[in-house]
Order: C-alpha cells, then structure tokens, then sequence
C-alpha cells in the first residue's frame, strides 16, 4: 500500500479539496493546502500538521511563493492534489469568451503549472498526481459544455502524465466524481441567456443538474474513495468514483455514440 506522509492540496478549502486536507490530517500527515482563501486552524481536524498559503494558482508569481514557502519547509512530499476549480452554465452561443478562457485558466493550465513545480518534490518520493476530474469528462453536459471540456482534457492530461512520468516512479490519475452535494452547486456562474425558448430548456436543464447535485455523496463520501485510490500499489490512470458512475463509464465506452449522446440529451437536454 501507497503510503501518504506529506500532500500538497490545490482547493483545499472547501468541498472536497476541504474534506481531502481533513481526512489526510485525521491520518497525522503533514498537508500544505492552497487556497484563495485562508480558514482559522480550528476549522480544519486538529490532528496532523496543516500548512495554509494563500495562493492563487492562476497567477504565476502567487505559485512560485506559494512553491517557494513549501520548499522551505521540505524537499518532497508523496501527493500533489490537484482540485481547484469553479462552474459555470450556460449555452455554448451565450456564453463570454473571457469565462471560457478562465475556466481553462483555472482548471487546466494552472493545474500544468501546479504539477510542472510539482515534479522535483515527488520525484524524490516517487509520489503521485491525482487530479480531480468529473464524470462530465466522458458524458458531455449540455450547457455545461465547457465543464465537460477541461475535465476531458484532465483526463488526457492523466494518462500524458502516466506515460511521461512513470519510468521516474511517478504515477498520474484523474479521478472522475459523479454527483456530490458540496457549495459549488452554489456557487456555479451562470450565463444570462436572451432566447427565450433555449433560455427555457437551459434553465430546465441546470435545474435538474442541480437537484441530482444536491441528492449526490456527500464530500467526505467522495474524499475517502479517492484517498482509497491513491493508496493502491499500483492505480490506473483513470478511475469513475461509485458503481452507478461506473457502470455509466463502461456503457459510454461500448455502447455507439449516437446512441449514449441521445441518452444524455434525453436527461439533459
């Protein structure tokens, strides 16, 4: 078994970055949480050896402090999670440019550039990179198109990283969440659309996203199955998190496109 002494968290201060910090200082690690925002030490489990850093992750000069504080107090650690990341709904037609580049910004290329300065440290563990995909990587969501669009690419990020990474003991896996119950329902940004008949079906659409959100596991649920993932010997590249999402994985893997595209339509559309 994989064992985890030291992590570095992106997002680790609420949903499931939150619950990722607690359960690994429950454990007695040591966690350097990265985060926008900052809690009070008592908010997290007292256990453990917690490092908060205020940092943003889209801003280059924000990381490098943020790299430059954790290698001042160690010279490696075993996980990098990387986990930040926001939502936004609406339209392909209608939806800014300028938050399409940010959603990409956020969870895409900062995630590069979080596992880029990542490296030299798990190198001397021969560590991991777990990165927090979605189910929304293989079933493309209407309206949260751009959503599903850099989680695939987290996905394809993954196995690169599998591949290039490996022969130096390093191993890279996305992690795919169904529907969890956590504030970033909430907090999802959504576009104003001015059609009224495609107005209508997206907020239809969101809404019934939103409800299977809220009835979803909740964040710790989905916490303790990652960490379950990264302690294994040997993990896959790719992992769906449940066994209905499992199941829906396999079906979109064998079933045509056409067919599994009508169903998400169906549902969602």
């Amino acid at each position: 078994m994989f064992k985890i002494k030291k992590a570095v968290v992106t997002g680790g201060s609420s949903g499931i970055g939150k619950e990722l910090v607690n359960l690994l200082l429950q454990d007695g690690c040591e966690v350097f949480s990265l985060s926008r925002t900052v809690h009070p030490r008592e908010s997290f489990n007292y256990h453990g050896t917690l490092h908060q850093i205020a940092c943003d992750i889209t801003d280059e000069q924000s990381l490098n402090d943020a790299f430059s504080q954790i290698g001042e107090l160690t010279d490696s650690f075993d996980v990098l999670f990387s986990n930040a990341g926001f939502g936004i709904s609406g339209p392909i037609s209608d939806t800014p440019k300028e938050q399409v580049v940010r959603m990409f910004d956020v969870h895409v290329f900062a995630a590069m550039e979080t596992v880029r300065r990542s490296i030299p440290f798990l190198a001397r563990s021969k560590g991991r990179i777990i990165l927090t995909s979605s189910i929304a990587a293989v079933v493309s969501l209407p309206y949260q198109s751009f959503y599903s669009a850099v989680k695939s690419s987290l996905n394809m990020l993954a196995l690169a990283l599998n591949t290039e990474l490996k022969h130096g003991g390093i191993r890279a896996v996305a992690i795919m969440p169904g529907d969890t119950a956590t504030g970033f329902t909430a907090m999802r940004e959504k576009v104003t659309c001015d059609t009224p008949h495609v107005s209508a079906r997206y907020h239809r659409s969101i809404a019934r996203m939103e409800r299977d959100e809220q009835k979803g596991a909740s964040a710790e649920t989905v916490a303790r199955k990652i960490l379950r993932i990264v302690r294994k010997r040997a993990p896959k590249p790719l992992y769906g998190i449940g066994f209905f999402y499992r199941l829906v994985l396999v079906l979109f893997k064998i079933l045509p496109v056409r067919l599994t595209n009508w169903a998400t339509g169906l549902l969602y559309g």
